[in-house]
């Protein structure tokens, strides 16, 4: 049985090196240097509206992605709420969406006991694939006033992150 411990922590372990050479070349999107547009989506939401990213022109947009089920996720979502609390009247638009397989009753019931004050969005593969495809979730975001790319951020990510970005593309 340790022999198998031991090869199972190898596997995970490559699999965690491979992820972070993966990371490490992707461009980087930080500052003025990105240009990439973000891709336009139509998602519905938890109202059964239609969301597009073209309706937020001229907003910064922190898009996450996440899931119930996800401990880390659920970690920054206390953060999110209170950033799109102190700067939804300054441009800020902050959009959840979820990639969980078990269906919009699961995320509706999860979003009022946790009280999202930010509007979730039903995620599917093809806006996982637009956005270079989702390696792993919590994976933000943010996107500013003219619809580019300036930052993506892997993984759990502090408010102080999430803010100091957030105030960088306000202008504030």
């Amino acid at each position: 049985m340790g022999f198998l411990k031991t090869k199972i922590f190898f596997i995970i372990a490559l699999l965690g090196v491979f992820l972070l050479l993966y990371q490490a070349n992707l461009p980087n999107i930080n500052g003025e240097e990105n240009q990439e547009l973000a891709p336009d989506f139509a998602l519905k939401n938890l109202k059964g509206h239609t969301v597009r990213l073209a309706d937020f022109t001229g907003k910064v947009v922190l898009l996450n992605f996440w899931a119930t089920w996800c401990p880390p996720c659920r970690i920054e979502i206390p953060h999110l709420k209170e950033l799109y609390a102190k700067y939804q009247d300054k441009g800020l638009e902050v959009r959840g969406v979820s990639l969980d397989h078990a269906g919009e009753g699961v995320v509706k019931t999860f979003v009022e006991k946790n009280q999202i004050n930010y509007p979730i969005l039903l995620g599917n593969d093809n806006i996982v694939m637009d956005y270079g495809g989702i390696l792993g979730i919590p994976t933000s975001f943010l996107v500013d006033r003219q619809g580019k790319i300036r930052q993506k951020l892997f993984g759990l990510q502090s408010k102080e992150v999430f803010e100091q970005a957030i105030i960088g593309l306000l202008g504030h």
